[in-house]
């Protein structure tokens, strides 16, 4: 039992010893020194909430407060100047000394009343919009990391705070591979996308940021989900994609519509059917779009056996038993 501090005026149950209750903070529980029973137990851990596990990553994390957040305005601690009428011995200030105090606390007040002020309104921007797409707080933060950046750099002005913050966000889902899209941001943020996509592109050039190239892998599970296409489809849809990545059809091309395309030859070949309509729908794109890079892909992969499937052959086909369909197309590609 690791040492403990002793709790006043208690006694022990179970013999009766008056002032030997001690608390074990490893255990959480509350002991009596002379008996060893178990007095109470659920203690609140009072120790910080993060892991050391030497002594320079333990002087390295310790912290007097609650840890800094880059989802609040001022990282959740204000600072400021006092405007006391005395110093830190409590002894009077004088005239002078006490306006030039004041004059102090309005010039740092007015060199970050518009920081604030801007980080307010963007920060509460970022709160909604991680709360309507349930968005994780790491993409969140590092989106609040972003639009800092470009606050510093003096980027916000001339732009809207709602369409930076949104890029910010965006560019972060990219880098945490977060299968969103440009247009489900913009819709969810309410700006429209070329306003968007020209927010990004000055976020980019600005801030020397690279962000990750689009995962296909996410985007096929995503729109399999909408479109409540089987295991198998996927898995098959996903190997046609890393196939058209290794041969450079998806450079230049939107992402999303190459995944759509790709589960969609995937649906031809299992037999799980979804016309080109519904899955352009889930992917929010066009038709044609979806017809464009799926004749592209399979004039370069040369899957001469893929053809579109129009009629009474184009009719949605929903499978029943997905092991059945596994068992049948483990060898289809």
């Amino acid at each position: 039992m690791s040492q403990g501090n002793h709790v006043n005026h208690q006694k022990c149950p179970e013999c009766g010893a008056v002032d030997n209750i001690v608390s074990d903070p490893r255990s959480g529980q509350w002991i009596c020194a002379c008996c060893g029973v178990v007095v109470d137990s659920l203690m609140f851990d009072q120790g910080p909430e993060w892991r050391a596990y030497d002594y320079q990553e333990e002087q390295d994390r310790s912290r007097g407060g609650s840890p800094l957040s880059l989802l609040q305005p001022d990282f959740g601690i204000k600072t400021q100047i006092s405007k006391s009428r005395k110093d830190g011995k409590g002894r009077k200030l004088s005239s002078n000394k006490r306006l030039a105090y004041n004059r102090l606390t309005n010039v740092d007040n007015h060199a970050h009343e518009s920081e604030i002020r801007n980080l307010r309104i963007a920060l509460r921007e970022l709160k909604r919009l991680r709360s309507q797409m349930e968005l994780p707080e790491r993409t969140a933060q590092m989106a609040s990391s972003y639009y800092r950046q470009c606050l510093k750099k003096n980027l916000i002005r001339g732009r809207s705070i709602d369409g930076m913050i949104a890029a910010s966000l965006y560019l972060a889902c990219r880098k945490t591979k977060i299968p969103l899209t440009l247009k489900d941001v913009s819709i969810n943020a309410n700006v429209s996308a070329k306003e968007l996509g020209r927010c990004v592109r000055t976020i980019i050039q600005h801030l020397r940021t690279k962000p990750d190239s689009g995962r296909h892998e996410a985007l096929i599970h995503r729109l399999g989900e909408e479109l409540s296409l089987s295991m198998p489809t996927r898995m098959i849809a996903v190997k046609i994609a890393v196939k058209t990545r290794e041969c450079g059809i998806t450079v230049g091309k939107n992402p999303m519509s190459i995944a759509a395309a790709c589960l969609y030859i995937a649906g031809v070949k299992t037999g799980e059917r979804r016309t080109q309509q519904q899955i352009a729908r889930a992917a929010k794109t066009t038709p044609v779009t979806i017809r464009n890079r799926f004749k592209e892909i399979v004039r370069i992969l040369g899957m001469d056996d893929i053809e579109v499937k129009r009629g009474a052959a184009a009719i949605p086909v929903f499978i029943e038993d997905p092991r059945a369909l596994l068992s049948s197309t483990q060898n289809a590609f």
